[in-house]
C-alpha cells in the first residue's frame, strides 16, 4: 500500500471528524475518526505522530460521550 494513497484516503475523513468535534457533533465525529485511525494503526503503527493525535481527539469525543450519558436522567 502505497502511503501516498492512505494519507489521501484518511485526511479527508480525519478532517471532517475534526470539524464535526469541534462543532459539538461528538458521534458523527466518532464515526468519521475510528476508520481511519484503525486504517493508520496498520500502516504507520499506534506511535506515529498523525495516529496518536487521532487518537488523542477520539479518546475527547469518547470521554465526552461517556460523560452525556452518565448525566442523562435515567427514564
Amino acid at each position: 500500500m502505497s502511503s501516498d494513497a492512505c494519507d489521501k484516503a484518511t485526511e479527508l475523513p480525519c478532517t471532517i471528524g475534526f470539524l464535526e468535534r469541534s462543532e459539538g457533533r461528538l458521534v458523527k465525529a466518532r464515526r468519521m475518526l475510528e476508520p481511519p485511525h484503525d486504517d493508520m494503526c496498520v500502516v504507520y503503527g499506534p506511535d506515529d505522530e498523525d495516529t496518536t493525535e487521532i487518537a488523542a481527539s477520539l479518546a475527547r469525543v469518547r470521554i465526552t460521550l461517556d460523560d452525556t450519558h452518565r448525566e442523562a436522567p435515567e427514564t
